[in-house]
């Protein structure tokens, strides 16, 4: 019997315990590094100590592993590890004092107002990727958010829109401007389905592909010779925000933000935006 296979109940109980405090996606990256650990120092879970840990940690750097992806595993071994001292399958945490790896935070990168102008005539004519571009840019959502985004969601006369499943799993309320409103009742009107998504794929069998998104982002960042993926329309949607007089606890909880290493970042970035505003006007 595997190493795998011999932790697979342990694997699928953490899984059940966590499924409705974190996203699919985490859980399985999570999940992932559990078992990577476990076939590198091939023993049982209940066997591997923190030498064993760190051991592992130091073969993911020699592989070139960028640190905030071993941050993310350790994350994944610290909970998963810390569920099983909880609930008695083991009696000692052998991760509960690796520190994890220090990862330089570099300041979100944003559009200047000019970028973005150059982006909305990039797909002038282009419904649907305009309408793409509005929405993240005017909500500031995640491109998970966006894709799985329901029309039934949408309040038009007040200019809401509910995200029911954010990541943890929180639900909120992101705003959307008129501009945006004409974008995509333009695209909507001229789609023809009764999809229930907003935005949805070229068969219009279902919700559009996270993958769509970014490769129309890639062929962006050619032509325009600014790198950009989506999430950099998050960024600029709170740093444009901060430049118009925006309070930093609002554009965070339009953010869905509540982590204290997301506040500190987004903090910078806010400091950094409205900094902009003082140097133009002195």
């Amino acid at each position: 019997m595997s190493l795998l296979i011999t932790s697979e109940i342990y694997l699928q109980q953490f899984k059940d315990e966590y499924s409705f405090r974190l996203t699919g996606e985490t859980l399985y990256q999570y999940k992932l590094a559990v078992e990577q650990l476990i076939t590198y120092c091939n023993k049982p879970f209940s066997e591997i100590n923190s030498r064993d840990i760190r051991k592992w940690m130091f073969s993911l750097e020699l592989k070139e592993y960028k640190a905030v992806t071993v941050k993310t595993k350790l994350a994944g071994i610290k909970l998963f590890f810390k569920y099983c001292v909880e609930d008695g399958f083991i009696t000692k945490d052998p991760v509960k004092n690796i520190p994890f790896p220090e990862v330089e935070d570099k300041l979100p990168f944003y559009l200047q107002r000019d970028e973005l102008f150059q982006l909305r005539q990039l797909v002038k004519g282009k419904l649907e990727q305009r309408a793409v571009i509005e929405m993240l840019y005017a909500t500031g959502v995640r491109i998970k958010e966006l894709v799985e985004m329901k029309i039934e969601d949408i309040n038009w006369q007040e200019r809401m829109i509910t995200i029911p499943k954010g990541k943890r799993k929180k639900e909120r309320i992101v705003l959307f401007t008129r501009e945006c409103e004409a974008h995509l009742k333009t695209y909507l009107d001229e789609r023809g389905d009764n999809l229930p998504f907003v935005f949805v794929n070229t068969t219009k069998t279902g919700f559009m592909c996270t993958r769509t998104v970014q490769n129309k982002f890639t062929t962006y960042s050619k032509k325009l010779g600014i790198y950009m993926t989506p999430h950099t329309l998050r960024h600029t949607f709170a740093a444009h925000l901060a430049m118009k007089g925006m309070p930093l606890e609002c554009i965070q909880v339009l953010l869905g933000h509540n982590g204290p290493h997301q506040t500190q970042l987004y903090a910078r970035l806010y400091h950094q935006a409205r900094k902009v505003i003082y140097d133009q006007w002195m």
